[in-house]
């Protein structure tokens, strides 16, 4: 008997889009079915070493940009709007013809909005049912035209907890939600399955790691801004460069080092290894670091909307500090840590289990 199979594909986007997904592959995989994971480049670097059994397509990527000064970031998306359009249609198509060789029973876009079948069940997964723009009337225009979108979607999964307890606030418990089924899946957290995740987390054999993320060029700027305070203060401290092909990101001296990348395991190690965990504050990246009761501190990206509604939201409800990255300035952030009161952020786990349940809704 033919296994059932599924098609996935992550926006590229920044990393936390490919691996959110590995804990969902797994559990897909646990359910006996054959999985297609359609991407490119750094996405399918990592989804390769966590998922090695899975079938890889070559599907391009959005490639977007990032501006260096974050006001310019509005301006510099927009005029990448007829890129993404092209895109969209592009994987649309694409998709298309896989579906005459491949015959897939499911298909699953991590908001790619062009990633779906009129004739299989097609899941659309996003943490933003409301996405912030910088204007409130962009932003319910927004949130309309993605809606009305949704509805060539079979169902819309979000990484979240529904209700008031949640992490997200309101990108994923708007007031208004779409027709769409949804389902609150609770948190993609990846490194919980890792075996070392329950070892002791209060080694603090370096005072901080950096997990660096998201698109250019303001990777490298978060990068090089912690990499040289960090040396010029002489602390112990580890970076995660966030670039699995680009092993020349490898840098060591007496008391830090960075890393290119890092597996699932040697990565818990290093969240183990830190008292403090800066990072930007994606919410892939918030997700997976709950379990491990760290002190956060989040430096947004310049200019985007999602990552500083988040920095904010945690910080007043105490799960993280946020810091601007033109004000930022390491030894304050940290000793305003050292006497932070740090709350635990709620956590509900994802299961197989759940998965099992939602595919029954869908007459899978």
């Amino acid at each position: 008997m033919k296994k059932p199979s599924v098609c996935i594909s992550p926006l590229d986007w920044g990393l936390g889009h490919a691996t959110r997904c590995i804990s969902l592959i797994k559990a897909f995989e646990s359910l006996d079915y054959q999985i297609y994971i359609a991407t490119e480049g750094y996405h399918e670097a990592i989804l390769k070493e966590a998922i090695p059994s899975a079938t890889f397509l070559k599907l391009k990527g959005y490639r977007i940009k990032y501006a260096k000064n974050g006001f310019l970031l509005p301006l510099v998306l927009f005029l990448q709007l007829p890129k993404i359009v092209i895109s969209i249609i592009s994987e649309y198509r694409w998709l298309q013809k896989a579906q005459k060789r491949y015959q897939f029973d499911l298909i699953i876009s991590d908001n790619r909005f062009g990633f779906f079948h009129s004739s299989i069940s097609s899941v659309f997964i996003t943490h933003q049912l409301n996405v912030q723009t910088p204007y409130a009337w962009t932003t319910n225009l927004f949130q309309k035209i993605q809606y009305a979108w949704l509805k060539n979607f079979t169902a819309c999964w979000i990484p979240d907890i529904e209700g008031k307890n949640n992490l997200a606030g309101i990108l994923a418990n708007p007031q208004k939600k779409p027709t769409t089924r949804l389902w609150y899946m609770g948190c993609l957290a990846r490194l919980m399955q890792e075996q070392n995740i329950d070892a002791p987390t209060n080694s603090n054999k370096n005072v901080f790691l950096g997990i660096i993320s998201g698109p250019e060029p303001q990777r490298t700027v978060l990068e090089n801004l912690l990499w040289d305070s960090g040396n010029n203060l002489q602390l112990n401290f580890a970076l995660v460069a966030g670039t699995p092909l680009n092993n020349n990101a490898f840098k060591k001296t007496n008391h830090s080092i960075i890393y290119p990348h890092l597996s699932g395991e040697e990565l818990v190690k290093q969240i183990q290894d830190a008292a403090y965990i800066f990072c930007r504050g994606g919410y892939t990246t918030l997700m997976e670091l709950i379990p491990f009761r760290k002190k956060l501190i989040l430096i947004p990206t310049p200019g985007q909307t999602e990552q500083i509604y988040l920095g904010k939201l945690w910080q007043k409800n105490g799960w993280a500090i946020c810091y601007d990255q033109a004000e930022f300035d390491l030894a304050k952030a940290l000793e305003k840590a050292n006497s932070f009161n740090f709350v635990q952020a709620p956590f509900v786990a994802f299961s197989s289990v759940a998965l099992k349940n939602e595919l029954k809704q869908l007459t899978l």
